[in-house]
């Protein structure tokens, strides 16, 4: 990552304005956007095998502004063959792991129809590698999906959501779908807390080092977010080499304040990024030039209130804190819930999820992979 507080460097991020998402305006959008940084060859060669690493976290219909649009991802595979790449195209959702369940996950996504017409390849696979990180802050290594040492380059294509543990998934939380599978739980189960999950993954984002990612902000999510919140125009294309950075663009664009999020408070923190405008070069437009957006936080901040010490927030989370709550008119008993759940304190009775809230570390997993939505959070 670049370092935003060096006196003669400024990570750049190219934002370009798009409306929809027919074809020929996103692809427009999103040349333009690389184009901004230089041209597609200045991250890739002819002949490089390319990870296209998407937001998938489950099967939902690509009007639901839960994973990455299949027109940015087409966009995307269009460009890199025509610099002579071949194109891996995948992801990690959420839950447990299984072949026909990512195979029914990229079609209900539109994943699987993004790739007719081209040369691309979809990612099926379920195993991954025990990496060593030694420069991590807090994780000294990681599994990791078993594709990253069989590419040349990995880009990633976020999209503009709020999150309800991160409180911002971007181009920085997209790389928690490197992690393989139910090996994610092991993260949500042993770091609870936000700002140490948030860590985590700014250390996973260092190790994984995308080469670029281009996020899909033309719809995103506000609210409830990553899945139970509610889509909304944002009508952008972001692409940068600096995760972070780019996190900070999208937030400004959507009227959240960065050191509001774990993700961002923690990388400003760490000095991976300053969190002000001034010290990111911006090219294509301008901020000031769309029109004023604001997304519903996914967790309101208290007027007047102050920032819970950390140690006291891992005591206070369970008494106090927000937690899931099943809906009786909306669950149907499927599972899902309880199979991701890294505490295993879910189970299904008489076709209801029943929690068990001593055990519930509030990492909201249940509400993110639920295809009902039947879990809110209250």
């Amino acid at each position: 990552m670049s370092d935003p507080g060096s006196a003669n460097h400024k990570p750049v991020v190219s934002i370009v304005k798009c409306d929809n998402y027919e074809s020929i305006s996103v692809s427009k959008a999103i040349r333009s956007s690389i184009d901004g940084l230089g041209g597609i060859l200045q991250f890739v060669k002819p002949g490089n095998r390319v990870f296209v690493k998407i937001n998938l976290l489950m099967g939902s219909k690509p009007e639901e502004a839960v994973t990455t649009h299949p027109a940015v991802i087409k966009a995307v595979i269009e460009i890199l063959e025509e610099a002579g790449c071949k194109v891996i195209v995948g992801d990690s959702p959420g839950g447990p792991a299984s072949k026909g369940r990512l195979e029914r996950a990229y079609k209900k996504s539109g994943v699987t129809q993004a790739l007719e017409g081209t040369n691309a390849e979809l990612y099926m696979g379920l195993g991954g590698i025990r990496t060593p990180y030694p420069n991590g802050k807090l994780i000294k290594s990681f599994e990791i999906l078993d594709i990253v040492p069989k590419v040349d380059k990995i880009i990633t294509l976020p999209k503009l959501k709020t999150h309800m543990l991160t409180g911002f998934t971007g181009a920085t939380k997209i790389c928690y779908g490197f992690v393989p599978g139910m090996a994610k739980a092991t993260y949500h189960s042993t770091l609870p807390d936000p700002d140490d999950f948030s860590d985590m993954l700014l250390d996973l984002t260092q190790l994984i080092n995308p080469t670029l990612a281009i996020m899909d902000g033309v719809v995103g999510m506000e609210g409830k977010g990553p899945s139970g919140g509610e889509p909304k125009k944002a009508g952008a294309i972001i692409a940068s080499t600096s995760a972070p950075a780019l996190d900070i663009i999208a937030t400004n664009l959507v009227g959240l304040d960065p050191k509001d999020l774990p993700i961002l408070r923690n990388a400003i923190s760490r000095k991976l990024v300053s969190g002000k405008l001034s010290d990111i070069e911006i090219v294509g437009d301008k901020l000031d030039t769309f029109p004023f957006i604001k997304f519903e936080p996914a967790v309101r901040k208290k007027k007047g209130g102050m920032r819970i010490p950390r140690p006291l927030r891992r005591f206070l989370v369970k008494r106090y804190m927000n937690k899931p709550v099943p809906s009786k008119n909306k669950c149907i008993g499927c599972g899902d819930c309880m199979r991701a759940c890294p505490r295993e304190c879910i189970q299904i009775i008489d076709k209801l999820a029943v929690m068990d809230y001593e055990k519930c570390i509030r990492c909201f997993c249940c509400h993110e992979l639920c295809p009902e939505r039947a879990i809110d959070i209250k």
